[in-house]
């Protein structure tokens, strides 16, 4: 083992101790390597300094009307109002699409290499870039489209 990945073992068995959550063996281990690393004493020293500076960081205050707007909120809306799962027939649909895609992606995309440029590349090849990035993006989006849809529907369902 390279002193480098010794330290980054050593590193996160420090970080692990903080929370108590090292055996004998691996505390006597800690120790030893502080001795003889500097690197890692520094590292535990920021470590500290950081701990007892978030520790001296008083808690913002609840107010009690956030308080009891809260707890109001759980009692109404209750556990059963956490959101649905995704319907098993959007999963499938995802799925085929998924599949689809990904041999068409395949095909189009064979004669490419490393060397080849966008304009070098066919119709068919830009297209499917453009399919790649549109996934991207849908990917990145879906999660805040999907909380706007189901807060809208609960909208409209306390509203009836």
């Amino acid at each position: 083992m390279t002193k480098k990945a010794g330290c980054r073992a050593i590193e996160r068995l420090l970080v692990a101790r903080e929370d108590g959550g090292l055996s004998a063996a691996e505390r006597g281990l800690v120790e030893g390597h502080l001795r003889g690393c500097g690197r890692c004493r520094a590292f535990a020293a920021d470590r500290d300094v950081v701990r007892r500076e978030i520790a001296s960081v008083p808690w913002p205050a609840l107010s009690d009307e956030l308080d009891r707007r809260t707890r109001r909120a759980l009692r109404q809306n209750g556990p059963e109002a956490a959101p649905a799962a995704v319907p098993a027939w959007v999963l499938v649909a995802l799925a085929v699409v998924t599949i689809v895609t990904s041999v068409w992606l395949a095909v189009s995309l064979a004669d490419v290499t490393p060397e080849t440029t966008l304009a070098d590349l066919p119709v068919a090849g830009l297209a499917a870039i453009l399919i790649i990035v549109q996934n991207a993006l849908m990917l990145f989006f879906a999660p805040v489209i999907l909380r706007t849809f189901r807060s809208r529907r609960e909208g409209a369902r306390r509203a009836v």
